[in-house]
């Protein structure tokens, strides 16, 4: 992983970890599914802006649209609808933890269906990355007990990691399937494709009648744009150059970006547990990367 991977990971940690404060903006004005829509869509106006700009990038959209269909189903409509069902009755602490399953899904279909061979350190390192995301969000993880507790969780929580599987499957249909086009022509054709999709979801749920905030409107657009649209191109990029499985690692780091934000962004309080999870999860990200101080000093 050469320094400058490192640096798009942390870029893209940050910005998927945002979303959050987007999340917690927009989707009470919105609800979960018109957000959800609304956010695929303007990526995808974005996207035809990017095309406009870069004509070359449509010949690969053109050739490869049966896979980038696959790709935008996968990583973007199908995860996005399964998690804002899942986000209705599951709380964030729980939803951290089943997306941080990503990478190690992500492992075993390259290693089960593609032949990408894993090192026990990297494999060791999701597994102690995954344990981090349990101490870093335990207080909410484990926050609703009896008869509204996780048992009757069972079927959202499901949702959320099929989730997670799809977001698995496109990046590795992305690395195996797609590699002699741009990370802007996979993020573009993905993005359009899904738009249509999560159209008539977003126009059946729009909350009409009801009077919207600049603030909601804001937070949609933003997490549509950075969160989406251009995080999407860094996110391809990096399968592209180390592999899906240690690209889809990020989901181990987002959830301490997300805690430092919502500290310093919104108030809330950072504990010990917080802290001790957050060095298990750099340790274990640092496994799972394969990183080397020296190599990276080097590139």
């Amino acid at each position: 992983m050469s320094r400058r991977d490192l640096i798009i990971f942390l870029t893209l940690s940050f910005m998927w970890s945002i979303s959050f404060i987007f999340y917690r903006i927009g989707v009470p004005e919105f609800g979960s599914l018109a957000f959800a829509g609304l956010r695929v869509i303007f990526a995808g106006l974005v996207m035809i802006v990017f095309l406009f700009l870069s004509p070359k990038d449509r010949i690969g959209i053109r050739k490869k649209w049966k896979v980038l269909t696959i790709v935008g189903l996968f990583s973007a409509a199908i995860p996005f609808m399964l998690f804002s069902f899942s986000a209705q009755s599951v709380n964030a602490g729980v939803l951290a933890v089943l997306n941080a399953a990503v990478p190690m899904m992500s492992g075993f279909i390259a290693s089960t269906f593609f032949n990408e061979k894993l090192a026990k350190k990297q494999i060791l390192g999701l597994i102690i990355g995954v344990i981090g995301v349990v101490i870093l969000m335990s207080e909410n993880l484990f926050a609703e007990q009896g008869a509204n507790g996780l048992g009757s969780k069972l079927l959202p929580m499901g949702y959320a990691l099929l989730g997670a599987v799809g977001y698995a499957v496109g990046a590795n249909v992305t690395r195996n399937y797609l590699e002699d086009i741009s990370p802007v022509a996979i993020t573009a054709g993905s993005l359009i494709i899904a738009s249509l999709v999560m159209l008539p979801v977003a126009i059946y749920n729009f909350p009409y009648g009801a009077s919207i905030s600049l603030r909601a409107w804001g937070s949609v657009i933003c997490i549509g744009v950075f969160s989406t649209a251009i995080a999407l191109v860094f996110m391809n990029q990096l399968i592209k150059s180390i592999g899906p499985m240690r690209a889809t690692s990020i989901t181990l780091v987002i959830p301490i970006f997300a805690i430092v934000l919502g500290y310093f962004l919104l108030g809330e309080a950072l504990d010990i547990g917080a802290i001790i999870g957050s060095v298990v999860i750099l340790i274990g990200t640092y496994l799972s990367l394969n990183l080397s101080f020296n190599s990276l000093a080097k590139s």
